[in-house]
Order: structure tokens, then sequence, then C-alpha cells
């Protein structure tokens, strides 16, 4: 044999005759990898392999994912392990914990990642804000639509029925009353403001005062004599005067008490 067909036979001989099977782009995979036998390109493989396996996380069993894939998804054992990081929201418009106390066992259930559930809550305070900004601009273009409407309605006496309408608010509902007239925008309904100015009125500032108010109607003499000092005031001789027309309409009141037993 000689030294040539020797050299021909030792391991360190490279064939590469295996390679003109290959495809192009193959062959360019093969080169630059640096594969110098199909042995190469098996290990290589098996190596892969092995890694790919190491991270992979098992189909759900019906829908529902085992612990073994629950921690290698980073799933908390429990909704309490979830942890939010809260949107910032517009200002005016409150974060809904109920919301949020109600999607986390939800969520939960359904396996969610940490990732998967911020980004939910990232899209339902997206979707809330633009709810509440809207609520907002319908409440104050209602807003201004009543008050201009009342505006027209009362002209020069708009300031001091207004001022009664929620001095009674306040004096039949409290605060209570005030803050959910406020909350819901029914303070700005036009009739409901025009109710309470009226009931401000029949008050009178003297009720508001005392803190008594009128739980019923007056005895005759009680009346006549409160619609007496009424018609003495500015207000009711003075047609311009801005309570003119309220102390007008509460004297009017008082003098129907005073004569209902003869009408």
């Amino acid at each position: 044999m000689t030294e040539q067909t020797l050299a021909d036979t030792t391991p360190q001989a490279v064939d590469a005759t295996w390679q003109q099977a290959l495809s192009p782009e193959l062959k360019a995979i093969v080169d630059a990898k640096g594969y110098k036998s199909p042995a190469d390109v098996v290990q290589a493989y098996a190596h892969a392999q092995r890694l790919i396996g190491a991270d992979k996380v098992p189909l759900p069993k019906d829908g529902v994912w085992d612990e073994t894939a629950r921690d290698k998804l980073g799933i908390p054992r429990d909704p309490g392990g979830y942890e939010i990081a809260r949107p910032s929201l517009p200002e005016g418009i409150a974060w809904d914990e109920a919301f949020e106390a109600a999607a986390l066992p939800v969520a939960h259930r359904l396996g969610l990642t940490p990732t998967q559930l911020q980004g939910l809550m990232e899209f339902y305070a997206g979707h809330q804000s633009e709810t509440g900004q809207q609520a907002m601009r319908t409440r104050a273009t209602e807003e201004t639509t009543a008050r201009e409407a009342l505006k027209s309605e009362w002209g020069a006496h708009f300031d001091t029925r207004l001022a009664q309408a929620a001095r009674a608010a306040r004096y039949f509902g409290g605060e209570q009353l005030t803050s959910f007239l406020n909350e819901t925008g029914l303070g700005n309904h036009p009739d409901l403001v025009r109710a309470f100015a009226r009931a401000g009125a029949l008050l009178g500032e003297d009720a508001f005062r005392s803190g008594s108010g009128v739980a019923g109607p007056l005895p005759p003499d009680e009346a006549l004599k409160k619609a007496k000092s009424l018609m003495a005031k500015p207000a009711y001789a003075k047609q311009a005067h801005p309570e003119h027309s309220i102390v007008v309409d509460e004297v009017r009141q008082l003098f129907e008490q005073a004569y209902a037993e003869r009408l």
C-alpha cells in the first residue's frame, strides 16, 4: 500500500461527497457551521433537541395548566400572587378596584401569565379612560345646556334661585343627598333644580337660619302674619329686586294657607 493510499484511509480524512446531495441553502448552512461529516450534523441536532426539551411546556389538559407548567410560565400559585402595575388614568377617573379584585381569580383559573394579565389590565384601563372621559364630556354638555335654559327662564334671578335650590337640597337631604346629586349628574336636571328652587323659596330665609323649616301648613294667623311681614320688605315692593318674584310667590302661598278654610 502506497503512502498516499494510507493517508486517504485515516479517520482524519474529510470526505465531502456527502454534501453533494444537499441543496445550495443546506450546503451554505453546513459550510457556515463548519460541519465536516454527517456525524457532526447529527450531534448538533441531538444537542439542539436536548435544549428544546429543557424548556418545553406540556400542553394543558382540558384547558388547565398543571403545576409544572404554571411554574415554568411564571403563573403564581394563587390569585394574590399576581402583581399588577395599575396604569395611570386621567384626572377625575378612579381605578376600578372592584374589577381588579374580580378579575384576578378568573385570570388565575384560566392560567394567564403575569404579562398577559398586565396587558389585559392596560387594555381595560384604556377602555375605562375613554368611557369615563366620554361620560364627563356628556355631563359637561348637559350641565351647560341646563344652565343656559334656566338662565333664559330666570333671567336676573338666576343666581338667587340657584342658591335657593342648593340650600333646599342640603336642608332636606343633607350632604348625602348633595353628594348623590353631584356624582350622578341629577343635580343638573332642570326640572329637579326648579323643584328645589321652589322649595327653597317657600322655606324662606328664616327657615334656613333657624334650621326648623316648615313641617306643614302654618296656622292661618301665623301664615297671615308672615305674609304681611314679607310684604313690608323691599323685595316684595320693588320689581327690580333680585328676590322679588320669589318673595311674591311665597306671599301668595302664605295667603292660600291663611284663607284656606274660606276658599
